[in-house]
């Protein structure tokens, strides 16, 4: 049962990930537009001119101020951090890790030890539970 949810949020991050990318090697990061606000933005490694310019798009705003209650400036930069952070190619390889802890899990219910892969898949399954929406929040 371990080993489903664990592909299943390495199913879920590939799918979400292929969904979000515009080009291959894509990586995201915090920027401002023209104006100074906050932005997320996309680029490939291909999109940095020689003098270091950097062709990007945009994926997201994380700028409010025209709302100052719904989103501190602290908090718009620390949700606009972790998102370039989680950035497609990155949740690619959380996936694969994931898929290789249920292959672990898998390999150890077969040698009848689960009690020795527990704590190294511990931290797996709260992530694969609270991605899935499916851990207890209380």
């Amino acid at each position: 049962m371990a080993s489903v949810v664990l592909r299943g949020a390495a199913a879920l991050l590939r799918v979400r990930a292929e969904d979000a990318v515009q080009s291959s090697g894509e990586r995201w990061v915090v920027d401002q537009d023209e104006a100074g606000g906050l932005l997320l933005a996309a680029y490939a490694p291909k999109d940095i001119a020689a003098d270091g310019t950097v062709s990007r798009s945009i994926v997201a705003s994380f700028a409010y101020g025209d709302s100052p209650t719904r989103a501190t400036d602290g908090q718009a930069l620390g949700a606009a951090a972790h998102t370039a952070g989680l950035d497609p190619k990155t949740a690619q390889a959380l996936a694969a890790l994931l898929e290789t802890m249920a292959a672990y899990l898998d390999q150890a219910e077969e040698l009848g030890n689960t009690q020795a892969a527990a704590t190294l898949l511990a931290p797996a399954m709260r992530f694969a539970q609270t991605y899935l929406r499916t851990a207890d929040d209380r």
